[in-house]
């Protein structure tokens, strides 16, 4: 049979109660309280790791707010530069239409300037080789008689020009005026003619001769600023002139 020794058991219940303040006191206390603080900086940095995430995930959400912003932007500066480059082809093309329509019309302007000058070169060429033909045919044949006709032709044409009221004397009894012939005239024709003229001119005339065979036949008078021409080199420059005229 157990024997049960009381003093025993109060000094093992006392060493228990001894040991259990000593441990309560002295580290259950202080684990517990380190436990706590513990607990606590866990508590606290999950509580900052949530916020951490809470702002990473706003962080994230801004961003991709943004990225979406960012390419809404580059697609619309891609749109606003397609726009701009199709605007400019567009202006580009139409000021490379215009240029060559400019270019065309020039180089049109020019051929036509070409061919104008060219033809008038030509005209004048024909002209003049016209006019030297019939100048030369015209000295092979003349002779006294046709001299004396083209003198009495430009003797009619002198009858039928209106000269009075035209000539200014400027206080001189007689009108100063020039005679030009091909050939020599005699003192005959010479005053037949100053008398035609006065007759005309209703005016005392004072002519002086002088001869140029360039004249080729006929006559020519100058009266101040009047002119008649009754020369056979006159006929041939109105010959040209109307031949160029006429092939224009």
């Amino acid at each position: 049979m157990l024997e049960i020794n009381l003093s025993t058991l109060l000094l093992q219940v006392a060493n228990f109660l001894i040991m259990a303040f000593i441990l309560t006191r002295f580290l259950f206390k202080p684990l517990k309280e380190m436990l706590d603080k513990r607990a606590s900086q866990v508590t606290k940095a999950v509580d900052e790791a949530g916020r951490a995430t809470h702002e990473a995930e706003e962080l994230r959400l801004e961003y991709e707010k943004k990225r979406e912003n960012i390419d809404a932007e580059i697609a619309a500066l891609k749109n606003e530069a397609r726009v701009v480059i199709d605007e400019t082809r567009q202006q580009m093309l139409q000021e490379a239409y215009q240029e060559i329509e400019a270019m065309r019309a020039r180089a049109q302007e020019e051929i036509e300037q070409q061919r104008t000058d060219a033809l008038r070169l030509h005209r004048s060429k024909i002209g003049e080789l016209v006019a030297t033909l019939t100048r030369r045919m015209m000295e092979d044949i003349l002779n006294p008689q046709l001299h004396q006709a083209y003198l009495e032709a430009f003797l009619n044409r002198l009858r039928s020009v209106q000269l009075e009221g035209r000539i200014s004397t400027d206080g001189k009894e007689a009108v100063p005026a020039e005679l030009i012939t091909a050939t020599p005239l005699a003192r005959e024709s010479k005053v037949r003619i100053a008398t035609t003229l006065e007759t005309v001119a209703s005016q005392s005339i004072d002519l002086a001769c002088r001869v140029d065979p360039g004249l080729i036949a006929g006559a020519m008078v100058r009266l101040g600023d009047t002119l008649i021409d009754g020369s056979l080199q006159g006929q041939l420059q109105q010959l040209r002139s109307r031949y160029e005229a006429e092939i224009a």
